[in-house]
């Protein structure tokens, strides 16, 4: 028997909610599914940059700042000078940048402690250290550091600030 809602081509209320429901349901699923599908890079959560995991930690021990290298499980330490005192640091990923009175300091990963002279009077602007770049700004210079090589970039600033 043709129930009377059905005989003039309408469906019951009920009937659209149910399959509303059901297509809610197949198009979660579908979701859960193709994001489970995602590779483990490009699942990453906020506060992370890129692909690169944490590796690396400072602590200042006394007069001796100390880099916990995760990567390759170790320790790599470097004493400041007597009046040298840290101003300012950031740490990424597998880099980090240290500022000091007297240097602008850099460790990698995979290159260990590189430090470099300030300039008499340099103001520092901005720092930044993500993944294995570190950055530093200062009033009459940038300077890039490559935590992989090790090696710093230099550029005069055309207008000192």
């Amino acid at each position: 028997m043709i129930a009377p809602e059905e005989e003039h081509g309408f469906q019951s209320d009920a009937k659209i909610l149910m399959r509303s429901i059901w297509v809610q349901v197949l198009l979660g699923l579908a979701a859960a599914i193709a994001a489970a599908a995602l590779p483990a890079h490009a699942q990453t959560t906020a506060g992370t940059s890129g692909n690169v995991p944490k590796q690396v930690h400072l602590v200042l021990d006394g007069k001796t700042l100390v880099a916990s290298n995760v990567r390759l499980n170790r320790f790599d330490e470097l004493d400041l000078g007597a009046q040298e005192q840290i101003r300012e640091q950031r740490v990424g990923e597998a880099v980090a940048v240290v500022i000091t009175n007297k240097r602008i300091i850099a460790y990698g990963v995979l290159s260990g402690w590189r430090p470099v002279d300030r300039e008499p009077n340099e103001k520092i602007q901005s720092i930044s250290a993500e993944d294995f770049a570190g950055l530093v700004v200062t009033d009459e210079r940038m300077l890039n550091f490559n935590g992989e090589t090790g090696v710093w970039a230099v550029q005069k600033r055309r207008v000192s600030r």
